[in-house]
């Protein structure tokens, strides 16, 4: 998810030594789908019924308030079944990337959606808030949709005549859709080196966890070496389905009346673009501090291993004579029940019950086959909350926080169905969601380390802590910038093809990193940036919710019983009130973004200097 840096981070993250073996083969898990449907051939009448619903769906509500409550509950019902019918078809369609039937009636699903939310939003605007406000009073009940009111007024400069958004919908998403099973299919096709080791043949993008970790230096820079080659080799490819990616999405914004496509999309998230420029401003000031923490790893490894000119490759290497074990399924379970007690017996139980195969609420497999998208929750009102994982693999430390990722989104949305959450309001701002499941990836690093009592597992844990925070801030600054800076070049013909984006990439990286100098590879790892084709302009969330998890990781250490109450009830109410007010409930004050990248670099700066002590312990002893 993020560019030169999120790729060290994932292999430094990597599990074990080749001197470990490997774990069993982990067993391949998979979700009950007749918990949606009985079959999908009752699923695709019952869709079919749903899809007439929503198009005679009125998108003028009545004026009587009893009448009015009974619309909105109607709205709430068919919104409920359309999200059933979404996680179903996703789920299915992940599992095979040649499913275009699903694939394309999950697209079908999304655009139902929002056709229904946009009939409603219609008709409050045109009963107008001031008035749902009054009616409120004869019917308490209405209360609950005042905030959905005031998303509509929102909404309203930029929303299309129905006849036309379903062209949009009809010819955009599955357009999108095409391009990223495009993308897949380029990449899995793609020719990369197979390397000789102790370990066996292994490849050079499949196993760069593993080869990452080989103690033959040789070995680590040739795999590093040949994913760069193989990812150059079919760069124009690449290019080309980015580009139209981008300029799909600048006419779909347009259309929508909006100057370009970053504006709308971070509209569409809460944001707003001077915001997030701002934001992505702010990191940037203090690139100084990670380009420090670079250094410190690079002094490291000169001290312990003798090595005068260290590369990146070098820093994915454990400390001599540490091998981390590499975690079956199980042994992640357990880590993460231990790792995530700091948010309360509650929580824990909950993730206990979605990771027990015997309730069926995983879809994990040992291989990735022609499995896809990688690692989500599905969660529906009505059916158990799902965890699906892509391939589990060999068990290396990312696939452990993988788990614990998208669990914490799993166990979100299973909470506010259990508490009766409004369909209307499940689905909040992403960079808040991702804060969440962000939070519990820096417990579970955090929970390794403290419980390490051996300087070198410390150091390991505690640089992979680190590591994820630097990775989502300052990588995601990158990311971000990239992204952004990919579209303005795009519709302003300065960028329009590999070279070019090859350029922008390497002009960006500089500000962050000290390997851009030395390696210019680098320049190619825009092509590895899936999320924007899967999901174009994603990626400036988790620069926001790393901010935000940071802040609740130490708001968590330093007040947990007062977090851990507050946290509890935020997730299971759900997004029924703006982010700002949401979050003055969690923090108990305001909090503006300079003043949470300002805080988050002391928390970082203060793990940093914790890391700098125990590498020195190391290197006295060594």
């Amino acid at each position: 998810m993020v560019l030169a840096l999120g790729l060290l981070c994932l292999l430094w993250l990597a599990g074990p030594t080749h001197a470990q073996p490997a774990p069993p083969t982990a067993p391949t898990y998979s979700i009950d789908q007749t918990r949606y449907f009985a079959s999908p051939e009752i699923e695709r009448e019952e869709f079919k019924q749903c899809l007439g619903e929503v198009a005679a769906f009125p998108n003028a509500a009545p004026e009587d308030p009893e009448a009015l409550d009974d619309y909105l509950h109607r709205a709430e019902k068919l919104l409920a079944q359309l999200q059933r019918h979404e996680a179903y078809l996703r789920l299915r369609a992940s599992r095979d990337m040649d499913d275009r039937v699903d694939s394309d009636a999950d697209d079908e699903a999304a655009g139902a959606m929002d056709s229904l939310q946009t009939a409603v939003g219609t008709a409050l605007r045109a009963r107008g808030c001031a008035a749902l406000a009054k009616q409120a009073s004869l019917v308490p009940d209405l209360n609950r949709y005042s905030y959905l009111c005031s998303l509509a007024d929102r909404d309203l400069p930029h929303q299309l005549p129905k006849e036309q958004q379903s062209i949009v919908d009809a010819l955009a998403d599955p357009a999108l859709s095409n391009l990223w099973t495009i993308y897949q299919k380029t990449l899995r096709s793609t020719t990369f080196a197979k390397l000789n080791t102790p370990d066996g043949e292994l490849d050079a993008r499949k196993d760069a966890g593993i080869l990452a970790e080989n103690s033959d230096r040789s070995i680590r820079q040739t795999a590093w070496q040949s994913r760069w080659d193989g990812v150059a080799s079919r760069a124009d490819v690449y290019a080309a389905i980015l580009l139209g990616v981008v300029r799909l999405n600048d006419r779909v914004a347009h259309l929508a009346h909006f100057p370009d496509a970053p504006t709308r999309v971070y509209f569409s998230r809460g944001l707003e673009r001077q915001n997030v420029t701002a934001v992505l401003a702010a990191i940037e000031s203090h690139a100084e501090l990670f380009k420090n923490y670079q250094r410190l790893r690079v002094r490291h490894v000169t001290a312990i291993d003798g090595l005068a000119d260290v590369r990146s490759w070098d820093l994915t290497l454990p400390e001599p004579g540490f091998a981390v074990p590499r975690l079956t399924l199980d042994q992640t379970r357990s880590a993460a029940l231990t790792a995530l007690a700091p948010l309360g017996p509650d929580y824990v139980e909950h993730f206990r019950q979605l990771m027990d195969p015997n309730n069926q609420r995983m879809d994990v497999a040992a291989e990735q086959g022609k499995r896809t998208n990688g690692g989500f929750s599905i969660h529906a009102p009505g059916v158990p909350s799902g965890l699906f994982v892509e391939n589990y693999g060999a068990g290396l430390l990312n696939a452990s926080r993988v788990i614990v990722h998208e669990g914490g989104h799993a166990i979100h949305g299973q909470l506010m169905n259990e508490n009766g959450v409004s369909p209307f309001y499940t689905h909040g701002p992403n960079w808040m969601v991702e804060a969440f499941a962000t939070l519990n990836e820096f417990l579970l690093y955090d929970s390794l380390y403290r419980k390490s009592s051996h300087p070198k597992a410390q150091a390991f844990y505690l640089s992979a802590l680190i590591g994820d925070i630097t990775f989502q801030l300052f990588g995601s600054a990158e990311e971000g910038t990239l992204e952004q800076s990919i579209y303005d070049g795009v519709i302003g013909g300065q960028i329009n093809n590999a070279a070019d984006l090859d350029a922008l990439t390497l002009s960006i990286l500089k500000k962050y990193e000290i390997w851009p100098a030395l390696e210019p590879e680098l320049a190619h790892t825009w092509a590895l940036k899936s999320l924007m084709v899967q999901d174009p302009l994603y990626l400036v969330n988790y620069l926001y919710s790393g901010l935000l998890a940071t802040k609740m990781f130490d708001a968590l250490e330093r007040h947990p019983a007062v977090f851990q109450q507050r946290y509890a009830d935020l997730l299971r109410k759900g997004f029924y009130a703006p982010p700002e007010e949401l979050l003055r409930t969690l923090f108990g004050r305001d909090l503006s973004q300079q003043q949470l990248v300002d805080d988050s670099m002391k928390i970082l700066e203060a793990r940093i200097g914790a890391l700098g002590a125990i590498y020195r312990k190391i290197e006295t002893t060594h």
